[in-house]
């Protein structure tokens, strides 16, 4: 989890209200504001995608000419480049959630602040971004009905933009006044449309993650809270709007409060991760088919030898492995673990490809890896939302071998 983001406290918490209640930051969804640094290059990257061009174009929580965070550019040969500040307030944007190329070469993305509506530093927007600069907002969210706190966004086959909303929607007794979030799309005009609105509860999730869309054309994802033991789910939506849970999560081994998108494998099975439970209480991996069966992949067993609560999606390597990083575990020189890039294969054989060091990326709290992504040249890249040369975060290379190097470290203080 990025540093600058605060995400809810799960671990601390039981039930969605109390996690709000308790592990909140009296914001709406327990988002602290971002720290009113600026810098020249931002603070506290996420995940990345790999551009048309072959640059490495994602967004930081923070930081950037206004301190709310920004969206940057790093050449494969390590030059990076600030393309956005968010300003916040009710015009603009504030702590973006990462970005995807469109179709049309722009880049779209979500934030989960700014805008306006009953949330504390505004309830969020939907955006799109010229390669030179250019933001256009399309659609502020009001925290009602329509959701409030995106995810970030997809393009869906159609050529329209989805995603969830972990907060809006139904208002109930399981979720609060802040709702239990809803799937949204928004089209290229800015035109939105709340899909679904989860009520959690037995017989369905809340807190939803980011989406994906499966190769039957339908919407999946997961919620931390909600179903039969309050643990999370496993959902399908359809483009009308349908939602199935697939799978409700028991708590124990198999896994409990899932935070990171999941991964549609070429088997057509749905692979992804919890940050807690399994025999060690450490985290798993899971599979589940599109039937809604589950399967326990591996479990995190912490310490040296492993790794420990993964926060991110997975994603398939061209050998048809899995491929993935975790928060703690590993090197002991941070505290609770310095995090971890694993390798699993199908069946579920596990290995550790590298193993995040204090030394390597600077200060004694974990560096925090994001999802990671697989180059053209096949190597691996991603984020570091802490550590790099000032402490600020990293953009690292690794090596099918398990080579690491650093490509750019963020914390220029020169907006």
């Amino acid at each position: 989890m990025n540093r600058y983001r605060t995400w809810l406290k799960v671990a601390a918490c039981s039930g969605l209200v109390a996690a709000v209640a308790a592990c909140g930051d009296h914001d709406y969804g327990g988002y602290y504001p971002p720290p009113p640094i600026p810098t020249g290059d931002g603070l506290g990257p996420d995940a990345m995608i790999q551009g048309a061009d072959g640059n490495f174009y994602g967004t930081t929580t923070a930081g950037g000419k206004y301190g709310l965070g920004a969206v940057f550019k790093v050449t494969p040969g390590g030059v990076e480049s600030l393309i956005y500040s968010f300003a916040g307030g009710p015009a603009n944007g504030a702590t973006p959630q990462g970005v995807i190329q469109g179709s049309d070469g722009n880049f779209y993305g979500a934030t989960a602040g700014g805008g306006s509506g009953p949330c504390s530093f505004g309830c969020g927007t939907v955006f799109k971004l010229t390669p030179t600069g250019v933001l256009t907002t399309l659609y502020f969210f009001s925290g009602a009905t329509d959701g409030g706190v995106p995810n970030g966004v997809i393009q869906g086959s159609d050529g329209n933009f989805y995603g969830t909303t972990a907060f809006g929607g139904v208002t109930n007794n399981q979720c609060g006044s802040r709702g239990c979030g809803v799937v949204f799309k928004v089209t290229p005009a800015g035109v939105e449309t709340a899909l679904y609105a989860f009520i959690a509860g037995t017989t369905d999730g809340a807190l939803p993650a980011s989406l994906i869309q499966g190769m039957d054309g339908n919407y999946y994802g997961v919620t931390t809270y909600g179903g039969t033991s309050n643990d999370g789910t496993v959902f399908k939506v359809t483009p009308a709007g349908v939602e199935t849970v697939l799978y409700a999560f028991a708590g124990g081994n198999d896994g409990e409060l899932p935070t990171a998108p999941l991964t549609e494998g070429t088997d057509g099975n749905y692979y992804g991760s919890t940050p807690f439970g399994g025999v060690n209480g450490q985290g798993v991996v899971f599979k589940v088919t599109p039937a809604g069966v589950e399967t326990l992949l591996h479990a995190f067993a912490g310490g040296s030898a492993d790794g420990a609560n993964p926060y991110t999606a997975l994603i398939q390597g061209t050998d048809g492995n899995f491929y993935g990083t975790t928060n703690s575990g590993g090197d002991a020189s941070c505290l609770g673990g310095c995090g971890t890039v694993f390798k699993l294969t199908p069946a579920g054989a596990e290995s550790i490809l590298y193993l995040f060091t204090a030394s390597a990326f600077g200060g004694p709290q974990p560096p925090s890896p994001s999802s990671l992504l697989q180059g053209t040249d096949s190597n691996f890249y991603g984020t570091t939302s802490n550590g790099g040369e000032l402490g600020a975060g990293a953009v690292f290379r690794l090596t099918p071998a398990g080579a690491a190097s650093v490509l750019y470290s963020f914390g220029t203080n020169s907006p």
